[in-house]
């Protein structure tokens, strides 16, 4: 499945959490992987949770 981090593609498996692929986007780029205080949005301006699933080609926003 792929989705799409701050407009980079991120691939990763079927029902994958939120968390999951903002970590796969912080491997990719080399970015530190703690979780803590970061804001993560959908392409509509909403807040979601780490914990919450996504489908194939969702746009998130993440503000660490």
């Amino acid at each position: 499945m792929k989705a799409f981090v701050n407009d980079i593609e991120v691939r990763t498996y079927y029902g994958a959490k939120v968390k999951s692929v903002v970590l796969a986007y912080c491997r990719a780029n080399n970015l530190p992987l703690k979780l803590e205080g970061i804001e993560v949005k959908d392409a509509y301006g909403n807040i979601i949770g780490l914990d919450g699933s996504l489908r194939a080609n969702s746009k998130i926003y993440v503000k660490f």
